[in-house]
């Protein structure tokens, strides 16, 4: 089966109204970027006003011209009429689809009520001291890397003045996972430091992350400049009142100490606290760490499972300033290609649903991954086709079969499956449905570079492995199959999210009817794979054949 040329298309409008939730340095930069492709945007913070300022992290080590520039960024956005900014406001409710949201905003005002095209979050993350971690208390020698930044950036006399000869040790990479971020942090921080009077910078490392644009070179630069670095296999040994650090360093091979003035310690970075708030509210995928962007190869650079919501910045990951600037670049490229001239070509059948047969169950609402289904007046489901990316898991999980999917219709599967078959044939027959987003592209590739490949093999091409019924596996068996092989995305790599999930739950359901007919349940396999990966479809494919043969 090949995916449909739709050409029957239909005009849509669009609301051209953009949110963004989040005042951070991403958030500015894509409400300018935004407005200035002639939208309205409405940025909602949830501070009393808007700061860059509440950001220092992102800004020390800056010089006077990149401060300069976020200066102008913010009072740019302030003042531009196509941005309405309101403060010490939350996003409470969301409803619809791409290009009719429906928002609910809370402020000490009450709920104010909007209507947007598109939305963009740009909330910023969480830093919590790991004091702890490392059993010491803060204290005025003893202080966090938040506060050190604090320090330096009240000005350069003010830092000269509380840090003039002063010898400063960084504690790193023994608390936490440490992103490349904090390893900026840190080595700006040096940057500054090298350039009070008698300043002298130490670091004890149990990890160096440098694994980010010119970050390599700032840390090559602070060593140049003095700094120095130990590589430790074990946290050093620290009094309670941080003036004497311990260790043993692995290149003279001999213990050493250290009196240094001030104790410097890391940070945790963590997703920002409304996050899972925010998720729940427009029904997007959290990772596995709170951070509002799964890792999946389909999400980058800043897409999210639902069409229209768009995740940059810290809200999506540990970032530094420029990626949080390519991310605001991205998001308005994303935004314009949505809401466009504020119409949109849609095709007329991506999901279909056949109201008369629709009993309002909700089942599809609840399993539809990307946020597309909604209600009409009369109680029945309706499929928006902008949002819909025609995965198919609502039309296989619908009780009733009144969702069908535009070229992928149930009873042109099934006719496909009953031609594949030659019952007559003197090979195995095997039938392998496979996710066109993976496994089908792999089993081309097989066949492109002439891999062992079973004569018997017929691919079933699916939108997504949700799409593959109980009753296409089933049906594939009573036409005369051998062997049937459900083919699927690696897990967290479903263009769907969950339709590898939802695939192999029905093999297993498969399994069990086929126990408990007596027929075998080894005739039937699941198996993941990646789209370049044509020799494990290869080898799959084969092994299948040499089971069905032992099997005879």
């Amino acid at each position: 089966m090949n995916d449909i040329i739709n050409n029957d298309m239909k005009k849509i409008t669009v609301n051209t109204e953009v949110l963004i939730v989040g005042g951070s340095v991403a958030g500015l930069k894509a409400a300018s970027g935004i407005a200035d492709c002639g939208y309205k945007v409405c940025l909602i913070e949830s501070n009393s006003k808007v700061d860059i300022q509440k950001e220092p992290e992102l800004l020390t080590g800056l010089s006077g011209q990149e401060l300069t520039s976020l200066q102008d960024l913010e009072k740019k956005v302030l003042l531009n009429s196509q941005i309405e900014i309101l403060t010490s406001t939350n996003l409470v409710g969301v409803n619809g689809v791409p290009g009719d949201f429906s928002l609910k905003l809370e402020n000490k005002d009450g709920i104010i009520e909007k209507k947007a095209g598109a939305i963009v979050i740009a909330t910023g993350f969480a830093i919590k001291p790991l004091n702890d971690k490392y059993q010491l208390s803060l204290s005025d020698n003893i202080i966090t890397q938040s506060q050190l930044e604090e320090i330096l950036s009240g000005g350069n006399q003010s830092a000269r003045e509380k840090l003039a000869g002063k010898t400063v040790a960084f504690l790193l990479g023994f608390g936490n996972y440490g992103y490349p971020f904090v390893m900026e942090r840190l080595v700006r921080s040096i940057l500054a430091i090298e350039q009070i009077e008698g300043c002298t910078s130490y670091v004890y490392a149990g990890d160096l992350k440098v694994a980010s644009d010119s970050l390599e070179r700032i840390y090559k630069e602070t060593r140049d400049n003095g700094a120095t670095y130990f590589k430790l296999p074990e946290m050093p040994e620290i009094s309670q009142d941080g003036k004497k650090v311990t260790f043993f360093d692995p290149v003279l091979r001999q213990n050493l100490e250290l009196s240094p003035d001030l104790l410097v310690i890391e940070e945790e970075i963590c997703a920002g606290q409304s996050n899972d708030e925010l998720a729940g509210l427009l029904r997007i995928d959290l990772e596995a760490t709170g951070f509002m962007q799964k890792d999946n190869v389909h999400r980058f650079p800043v897409s999210s499972n639902r069409e229209g919501i768009f995740v940059i910045g810290e809200s999506r990951e540990v970032q530094n300033l420029p990626l949080e600037i390519t991310d605001a670049a991205n998001a308005v490229l994303g935004v314009k290609n949505l809401l466009g001239d504020g119409t949109r070509m849609a095709p007329k059948e991506t999901g279909v649903v056949d109201t008369g047969k629709c009993v309002f169950c909700i089942t599809c609402y609840r399993c539809c991954p990307h946020g597309a289904i909604y209600w009409n007046e009369d109680n029945k489901a309706v499929i928006s086709p902008l949002a819909c990316q025609a995965c198919g898991i609502c039309a296989s999980e619908c009780p009733m079969d009144a969702i069908q999917i535009g070229g992928f219709e149930d009873t042109d599967i099934k006719e496909e499956i009953k031609q594949s078959i030659e019952p007559e044939a003197k090979v195995p027959q095997i039938v392998a449905f496979c996710c066109r987003n993976s496994a089908f592209e792999a089993g081309l590739m097989a066949k492109t570079f002439d891999m062992p490949i079973p004569d018997g093999l017929k691919m079933i091409k699916v939108p997504c492995a949700g799409k593959i019924d109980l009753d296409y596996i089933l049906t594939a068996f009573v036409e005369g199959a051998d062997g049937v092989l459900v083919l699927t995305c690696h897990n967290g790599n479903c263009k769907s999210e969950h339709g590898n999930i939802f695939a192999e739950w029905r093999v297993d359901d498969a399994h069990r009817m086929l126990e408990e007919s007596g027929f075998g349940k080894e005739r039937l396999q699941f198996a993941t794979m990646a789209s370049n990966t044509g020799s494990r479809f290869s080898a799959i494919v084969c092994d299948m054949e040499k089971t069905i043969n032992n099997l005879a």
